[in-house]
């Protein structure tokens, strides 16, 4: 997988990904009870239901795309940074048709981020997402939600896969290293419990928590980042998903490359966030 995604129906690119094989394992909560309307679409004003965008960012009706910066994370394009809330923020600007929503994802009701709120500062990694929302923000923004090197869902039973998962594959250096600086865990290095940060910080703040590709910040630390690693390719809120990198809050062993914690798909909490790849 390289590049991004070409323009083309968001309903097929889902439809193709959950063909694949997906995983996830951990404790968590929600399970995306809102209500729908009788004719099955969803409430007005939320961003999700009689809307007219199916597709991509740039194409009629879909809104202006998000700028974001991409490395090579060996054989594919990784964001370098997580996604931020003046990134995701576009997205809640478009009406989506429910068509947009992947296999899993039948019971959403909005996209919009818990304790979301307009004055957010921009550069700070979006929290507070479900997997669904992760999901549609990054085939929406032309990409993919992170999961397998040749596209669509990466392994459940294999954590630490460094061909076949994305995520794992960049933050360990294709296997070779524990974090993403290197082989053992360095307090200061990422905005971990023990970096004495207490904050969350903007994408590519700490210079020491780049790798394990050049260019490649925070895959350690800061927030946890959904993956496209689920225990069903279908499920509902209740299904289980993978989650990686540790946060903030994280000690040295969850914010291990390896570290394999899994939520429920429908979890939404402020240190749980996402990056796309392509």
């Amino acid at each position: 997988m390289s590049g991004l995604i070409a323009p083309q129906s968001l309903l097929a690119l889902f439809v193709l990904g959950s063909m694949a094989t997906l995983g996830c394992n951990g404790g968590g909560s929600g399970d995306g009870d809102d209500e729908e309307s009788e004719e099955g679409a969803f409430d007005e004003g939320t961003g999700l239901g009689e809307g007219d965008c199916a597709d991509i960012c740039g194409t009629p009706a879909c809104g202006t795309c998000p700028s974001a910066t991409m490395v090579d994370g060996g054989g594919f394009q990784i964001d370098a940074t997580e996604v931020d809330n003046g990134q995701y923020a576009l997205m809640l600007e478009v009406e989506f048709d429910v068509e947009i929503l992947p296999p899993g994802c039948e019971w959403k009701s909005d996209f919009e981020p818990e304790e979301w709120a307009d004055d957010l500062d921009p550069t700070l990694p979006v929290v507070g997402v479900d997997w669904c929302d992760a999901m549609v923000f990054c085939a929406w923004s032309g990409k993919e939600l992170c999961g397998a090197v040749t596209g669509g869902a990466s392994d459940w039973d294999n954590a630490e896969d460094a061909e076949g998962d994305t995520w794992y594959r960049a933050c360990s250096s294709a296997g070779a290293q524990g974090y993403p600086y290197g082989p053992d865990y360095e307090a200061a290095a990422c905005n971990g419990e023990d970096s004495g940060q207490d904050a969350l910080l903007a994408g590519g703040s700490l210079s020491t928590c780049e790798g394990g590709a050049p260019g490649l910040f925070d895959m350690s630390g800061n927030v946890w980042e959904w993956t496209n690693s689920c225990e069903s390719a279908t499920g509902d809120g209740a299904t289980e998903c993978r989650r990686r990198g540790g946060s903030r809050y994280s000690d040295g062993d969850n914010m291990r490359c390896a570290a394999n914690s899994r939520r429920v798909r429908g979890e939404r909490d402020n240190a749980l966030g996402f990056r796309c790849c392509g």
